[in-house]
């Protein structure tokens, strides 16, 4: 997949960091002297390396001088353990030893088996959407999705984005502009304040901000995006709820019809 020949630098597991990805900034040990960090609160594309090598100070993580707390990964399952509320899955990129990635569900067993989510399968390629956590100083991500990779050259845009995303990190640590990275593209929000997202079409930005503007627990519905965003037909809406979901930018909730905002 990945290796130094190509380009690519693996993780050194003699080495405190140096490892994956690095922006110029790096993703080493907070400087102290800094008084003030940006906080970063959208999906950043990392690799496995880089979140270990990530430094730790209380419950937060930091790129530099940059909080991060939402990531994706991408990266082949190599062990799967499942139970009624949770899918523990062990994912590898090459740039690291595997890391833990646990993905809640809501299978009750009432459920028709239809209606469950499905739990990856070994030695499929998959990407995983959460956030990040630590206990007894081993890193993990507790997800909100985790997804089939259908098309191999994913693999390749990911790494893509890793680089693109930390550039773009460094770039932002000296702006205090406002924008955000997701998925490894900066978007930044324009001078009207209404929280458009560049790089989104007009529908789905409409869908984007119904969702995000949805303040419940349980997120907005389908139903209720399709009332607020008239004029398009529902088809349209769902294929753009897959879209945002498969980018990053929201995220289903109690089931599939349900959905949040990532930077909500």
């Amino acid at each position: 997949m990945w290796n130094e020949q190509s380009g690519f630098q693996g993780y050194d597991q003699g080495q405190g960091g140096g490892a994956g990805f690095m922006s110029p900034g790096g993703f080493g040990t907070p400087k102290e002297e800094k008084k003030s960090r940006q906080k970063l609160q959208s999906v950043v594309p990392v690799t496995v390396a880089e979140i270990i090598n990530a430094s730790q100070v209380d419950e937060n993580f930091y790129a530099g001088d940059i909080q991060i707390h939402q990531v994706k990964i991408v990266g082949l399952v190599v062990a799967v353990k499942e139970d009624a509320t949770r899918y523990d899955y062990e994912i590898d990129d090459l740039t690291g030893p595997p890391i833990e990635v646990r993905h809640y569900v809501d299978n009750d067993e009432n459920l028709p088996s239809e209606e469950r989510i499905p739990s990856m399968r070994e030695n499929t390629y998959v990407r995983a959407f959460g956030t990040l956590r630590s206990f007894n100083g081993k890193k993990s991500i507790n997800a909100y999705n985790v997804s089939a990779v259908t098309d191999m050259n994913e693999l390749t845009y990911h790494m893509l984005e890793v680089i693109h995303s930390h550039a773009s990190l460094t770039t932002q640590s000296n702006d205090t502009g406002g924008g955000m990275i997701t998925n490894g593209t900066t978007q930044s929000y324009n001078d009207g304040g209404d929280g458009m997202v560049s790089g989104l079409t007009s529908i789905q930005n409409q869908v984007h901000q119904v969702i995000r503007n949805n303040p419940t627990s349980e997120g907005a519905s389908i139903e209720s995006v399709c009332k607020q965003v008239r004029g398009v037909p529902e088809k349209v809406i769902r294929d753009t709820i897959e879209f945002l979901s498969s980018e990053g930018h929201i995220y289903s909730t109690i089931d599939d019809d349900h959905y949040k905002a990532t930077d909500s």
